[in-house]
């Protein structure tokens, strides 16, 4: 083997792709690589993987285009349903949360809605918008990872689950008090969506909750 070459080391074992940390050039990276379905039909799970790969890795290149801050892809290999992206070091919000100070952690969820305005005026919703899938570097500034479930939409109604989902993830993940993250994340989504589509936006997302499809915003 080339002493160049860094075997592959596994990060995750998720239900619908698993992570290896590896490298490519000078770059330490991070391979996803969607797992077979062994209930699907082998031909329809090749083409499903195919394409939910492509359309990933086509969703983070549009999204750091638009000045979302992402992994930046390195390379797709459909053939292996992978793709190879730059690491970002540093914590999932998922774990780091409740350990942040109310100024902290408004900050960086300000910031973040600023990406998510971005994300949504660009015309992507992601889809999984959750804590587990925004990791904070070690300089404090968010990223949004796992663009699996995302996809094209200029919708309010899709903006809105984005946004819910990421007041659920909160909400429910978590000891601190989510009022102060919410009205962080709209200053900053207002920021890069303007105030008439940030106001329609967490209005949908209001009112989804009130559906009683998920749990209720207060």
């Amino acid at each position: 083997m080339d002493s160049k070459t860094v075997e592959p080391r596994l990060l995750h074992r998720g239900a619908e792709a698993d992570l290896f940390l590896s490298k490519l050039g000078p770059w330490e990276a991070v391979v996803k690589q969607r797992v077979r379905k062994y209930y699907r039909n082998p031909v329809l799970d090749d083409r499903i993987r195919r394409e939910r790969t492509a359309r990933e890795a086509t969703a983070l290149q549009e999204a750091k285009k638009a000045g979302v801050r992402t992994p930046s892809v390195l390379a797709v290999d459909l053939d292996k349903h992978s793709i190879t992206m730059t690491r970002v070091a540093g914590l999932l919000a998922r774990d780091n949360l409740d350990r942040m100070s109310p100024a902290t952690s408004a900050g960086i969820f300000q910031e973040l809605g600023r990406q998510i305005g971005l994300l949504h005026m660009e015309g992507t919703v992601h889809g999984d918008l959750t804590t587990s899938n925004i990791i904070i570097s070690e300089g404090g500034i968010p990223f949004i990872l796992d663009f699996g479930m995302s996809s094209r939409s200029f919708e309010t109604e899709d903006r809105g689950v984005d946004l819910h989902l990421l007041r659920r993830s909160i909400a429910t993940s978590h000891a601190v008090n989510s009022d102060h993250c919410v009205r962080a994340v709209l200053r900053g989504y207002r920021v890069a969506a303007g105030h008439r589509q940030a106001g329609l936006s967490f209005w949908k997302a209001a009112e989804i909750a009130r559906r009683g499809r998920y749990f209720a915003i207060r």
